[in-house]
């Protein structure tokens, strides 16, 4: 999970943020816990009491305690140099002034989705969430994979094929337990296949077409949820552009 705070004197900006974060969050496998502030005061009593963020988007112009002065404290003398700030601003030439509490970006206003969703990227890669793992034994091996570089699963009997860009194996197990440990991005065409929708290169009324080549037959019960996620993409899309 990651804990984002948003802290803006302007009521429509911080639900303009955290309807962007949460909208991103759809299409990912990682939980988003959002807190609101509109004052640097509040803020700041918030993490006294122990409380503490993985990101802070946090307005410069803020009316009583400035955004400047909220990441002074934070860095200084919260000795706090691993939250990652934002700093949203709708003016320039802060560059220089903010040079000392290392911010991670600054976003102008209006919110850019865009940039927006760089800055959590950012944050998700630098606190390694990205690199998620899918675990299977071999033996007495543990074979490790990097989940976003999966293809697709296929159910073989007892065993199961996994299939990434420049491997494939072999191991013993269900397709039904594999999904429970796997993000909602991996879905059925039908009962013997497990894949990444992340890697579909076409998807017809009957076929899905796999980026290695493979065509995957897809039930018409299935076409209905696949339909829904790029539904749901192009959602996202859309907002993007708001």
């Amino acid at each position: 999970m990651i804990t984002i705070a948003i802290c803006d004197d302007d009521n429509y900006i911080c639900s303009q943020i955290e309807k962007y974060i949460l909208n991103y969050s759809k299409t990912k496998n990682i939980k988003f816990d959002i807190e609101v502030f509109y004052s640097g005061e509040s803020l700041i009593n918030f993490i006294i009491k122990e409380h503490s963020f993985d990101l802070i988007f946090l307005d410069i112009e803020l009316i009583t305690q400035t955004g400047v002065q909220v990441a002074n404290k934070i860095r200084n003398e919260f000795d706090d140099y691993s939250t990652k700030i934002v700093f949203i601003t709708s003016k320039d030439g802060y560059e220089q002034q903010l040079f000392d509490v290392q911010p991670l970006n600054f976003i102008k206003k209006p919110i850019d989705f865009e940039k927006l969703k760089k800055c959590i990227e950012l944050t998700i890669k630098l606190l390694g969430i990205d690199n998620q793992i899918f675990e299977y034994k071999k033996g007495y091996d543990l074979i490790k994979v990097n989940i976003k570089d999966i293809l697709y699963f296929e159910s073989k009997r007892k065993k199961i094929k996994i299939v990434t860009h420049s491997n494939e194996d072999y191991f013993y197990g269900s397709l039904e337990n594999i999904k429970k440990s796997l993000p909602k991005s991996f879905i059925e065409p039908h009962g013997s296949f497990l894949i990444n929708f992340d890697k579909i290169e076409r998807i017809t009324k009957d076929t899905v077409f796999m980026q290695d080549g493979l065509e995957i037959p897809l039930s018409q019960r299935n076409l209905k949820k696949i339909r829904s996620i790029m539904i749901e993409f192009e959602r996202e899309k859309r907002n993007a552009n708001i």
